[in-house]
């Protein structure tokens, strides 16, 4: 069995953790409130501009040509999503990359990011990017097979159908291709640690549907701390 591979089989109790969860289910049915979805939707266009800068550790950290040209491809992507994406926000939401960078990162969301750029290896870093990437499609997958609702802004939610991403040739594959070839040279220990990493993403992408939910803030985090009330989110 390949890393890869190894990979997507541990990933499974977090995949079956993520379609179960109330904010998951709340968008097949529609019924998750305007505060929970503007919650999502401003994290998570920041959390994605701040992936291009895993994106250019991966491009700066290749080993071989054919993987910087993937990654520039992805980068390219990315910018373009996001350049799209802020043109639809509504005019008290980030609209420009100024504003963007602005946006307030909310706990688990900063978990994430210093989560995604450890080391200055790609078989480390891809896995932590590709987690997500990986856990969208599937999410995706498993809502094509349910009963939802067909309105905006839930129809288009949690989906990555874009062909870039699917197939042998779409962004996935080529992905896991790479982290499989990286792991051939790599010890047994660094080969775990990119599992670790992988899973973690994972575990991570959980939270944030937890988070969005409960539209946790430092606020939150701070009352915890400091008042003892309630009990801690992680």
């Amino acid at each position: 069995m390949s890393l890869s591979e190894e990979m997507i089989k541990e990933a499974q109790p977090y995949l079956v953790a993520s379609e179960k969860y109330p904010f998951v289910q709340g968008i097949i049915s529609g019924k998750l409130t305007p505060a929970q979805l503007r919650y999502y939707d401003e994290q998570d266009i920041a959390f994605e501009y701040n992936e291009v800068a895993v994106i250019n550790a991966l491009i700066n950290n290749s080993t071989t040509t054919d993987q910087a040209l993937l990654f520039q491809k992805r980068l390219s992507l990315q910018l373009t999503m996001l350049r799209d994406w802020l043109k639809r926000e509504p005019d008290d939401m980030p609209h420009d990359w100024e504003s963007l960078k602005q946006t307030k990162i909310q706990p688990i969301n900063q978990l994430y990011l210093q989560h995604t750029i450890a080391t200055n290896s790609v078989l480390q870093i891809l896995p932590s990017f590709a987690a997500g990437e990986w856990l969208y499609i599937e999410l995706g997958k498993y809502m094509k097979n349910q009963a939802r609702v067909n309105d905006e802004p839930f129809r288009s939610f949690l989906t990555l159908g874009n062909q870039d991403f699917l197939g042998p040739d779409g962004f996935i594959e080529r992905f896991f291709n790479i982290i499989d070839q990286e792991a051939k040279t790599a010890s047994l220990q660094e080969q775990n640690q990119a599992k670790d990493t992988f899973l973690k993403s994972c575990l991570l992408e959980w939270y944030f549907w937890d988070a969005a939910y409960k539209q946790t803030t430092w606020d939150d985090w701070r009352t915890v701390a400091l008042e003892g009330q309630d009990k801690p989110n992680l």
